[in-house]
């Protein structure tokens, strides 16, 4: 979950992991979240869920994030390391907060924001800062991100946007943590947003990509 050290090498953007497609679906098995109960601050998309979008995030020496978005405003990201398939997690987006203008989108990522503090704290939730410094550190930059999402053909992006990132958890009692993904959009010259997506690490034998 550690995605740092990106670099500008060129994208075989066609590549899309686990068989991955536009159009494709993707089916979460529940039974996590059932066994989980009200641990977890979100529920499990249902149903098969179509592959609207998907986006990438060179993050260099062979490293990449896919992100898979899905029909039920949620989203499936998997890590890759030289093609090969890593970490896989589940998120599904909780809120949005829409910045008026440059000076109320720079107050979110400057030093000393919320953005990169060491907690946030969502429906009286606490999460732990996972990137960045250690916990004595109040405040750790946004990682930024870089994504080239592809909507039409896998060839050819169709727009990309920067995102000023930062991943935090929490233990939930089940048997994995809860992430809080929080992420500034500058998709410029005045569109900005503040992104809110809890998730959960999912196993390849939790989902199906057809």
């Amino acid at each position: 979950m550690r995605w740092f050290d990106r670099n500008d090498k060129p994208k075989d953007a066609a590549a899309f992991p686990l068989g991955a497609r536009l159009k494709g679906a993707v089916l979460i098995d529940p039974m996590p979240f059932r066994l989980a109960g009200e641990a977890f601050g979100f529920a499990c998309p249902e149903g098969p869920q179509i592959i609207e979008a998907i986006g990438v995030v060179e993050l260099g020496d062979g490293a990449r994030l896919h992100r898979l978005y899905l029909s039920d405003d949620a989203f499936l990201q998997v890590a890759t390391q030289d093609g090969q398939p890593g970490d896989v997690a589940l998120f599904a987006y909780l809120d949005a907060i829409h910045p008026a203008n440059q000076a109320a989108f720079r107050a979110w990522v400057e030093p000393g924001s919320l953005l990169g503090a060491a907690t946030y704290t969502v429906a009286n939730r606490e999460y732990r800062r996972v990137w960045g410094e250690g916990p004595d550190v109040r405040w750790t930059p946004p990682v930024a991100l870089d994504e080239d999402v592809y909507k039409i053909a896998a060839d050819t992006k169709d727009y990309d946007l920067t995102l000023y990132s930062m991943l935090y958890e929490r233990e939930t009692g089940a048997d994995r943590n809860e992430l809080l993904l929080v992420a500034a959009e500058d998709s410029g010259p005045n569109e900005y947003c503040i992104s809110l997506a809890l998730g959960v690490p999912l196993t390849q034998a939790e989902f199906e990509i057809t």
